[in-house]
């Protein structure tokens, strides 16, 4: 039966795969749907995406209506602020969840 929904292809680290597979193994998931979980809880900690509405944060809406789509640059200095602290912030989480992980696998 077709789907609606585009498949996404992702190749994991051989450590990040054994995770996937633990968690899969432990809730009798799917490893694309434990991957679409994680995805969207990491999502909801960058505040891109809300799990309760399954709809993009107005917040992440706003900052991407400062970039014209055909250029994909910020149109003034004080976008590039706000895309700027965006970004760190991101980073941020990341470098945490980077860090989560290096602790898991020790």
């Amino acid at each position: 039966m077709p789907t609606k929904k585009q498949r996404v292809g992702f190749i994991p680290r051989e450590d990040v795969m054994r995770i996937i597979d633990k968690l899969s193994i432990e809730n009798n998931l799917s490893n694309s749907k434990i991957v679409s979980i994680l995805v969207e809880e990491a999502l909801t900690i960058r505040g891109i995406f809300n799990k309760k509405s399954g709809k993009m944060t107005q917040s992440y809406r706003d900052i991407n209506t400062h970039f014209n789509p055909s250029k994909s640059t910020l149109l003034n200095n004080e976008n590039q602020e706000v895309f700027d602290l965006q970004t760190y912030k991101k980073f941020i989480s990341f470098l945490k969840f980077q860090e989560m992980m290096d602790k898991y696998n020790t």
